[in-house]
């Protein structure tokens, strides 16, 4: 029995959506490779079409304009980073779990500068960068800080000043590990940092030890 009208031969559809994968896997890998060279998003769609074999209406077709294609870099690169946040386990001690996703975080940026500096950079009408695995880190953030809050363990500190610490020392540690990358760092430096940040912090949850 022959097709129906309008119907894709058997094997098409298949086929279409492996020359989709494969045109966009070559498109990021040569925006990756750019983005490394130039330091940023500082390259030219025509650059970007000698480096992948694909003309700029393609890139357009699959990611709509440049910061569409920075976004889905992002979003696609980011999955490393939100598949160790989720095989973290969940702790009762919401101070153990802060730790372990402050470490977590710093450590992830600070090893890949090229896409830490992306997410800093805004996009072409001024917004900021925010892949949406950032979003359930960010959640997973802001409910153990309020659960410390809420637990009085934080001393007179409100979420708000206490997520503004927390920040401030991570992006500290990320920016300076990145832009001084040859810098004897000490692998301690993350870790003792965050402790010693944590503990002036907080204080001994009721009928515990000192943090």
């Amino acid at each position: 029995m022959s097709a129906n009208l309008g119907e894709s031969p058997p094997g098409i559809d298949q086929r279409r959506e492996r020359q989709r994968l494969e045109a966009r896997r070559a498109i990021l890998d040569a925006t990756e490779a750019l983005v490394i060279e130039s330091d940023g998003c500082d390259f030219s769609m025509r650059s970007l079409g000698q480096r992948c074999g694909y003309s700029a209406p393609t890139v357009y077709h699959y990611f709509g304009d440049k910061d569409g294609l920075i976004d889905a870099l992002l979003e696609e690169r980011l999955q490393k980073l939100g598949e160790t946040l989720d095989a973290l386990p969940a702790r009762d001690d919401a101070l153990e779990e802060l730790r372990e996703l402050l470490v977590c975080s710093v450590e992830f940026w600070a090893e890949n500068a090229t896409l830490a500096r992306l997410i800093w950079t805004a996009t072409s009408d001024g917004h900021s960068r925010m892949p949406t695995v950032m979003d359930r880190y960010g959640q997973r953030i802001s409910d153990a800080v309020r659960a410390l809050v809420e637990s009085r363990r934080f001393v007179e500190l409100d979420e708000e000043v206490a997520g503004q610490m927390l920040r401030a020392l991570s992006q500290g540690l990320i920016s300076q590990r990145i832009n001084q990358p040859e810098h004897p760092w000490s692998p301690e430096l993350t870790e003792r940092a965050i402790d010693t940040l944590l503990c002036g912090m907080t204080q001994p949850a009721p009928g515990g030890n000192a943090p």
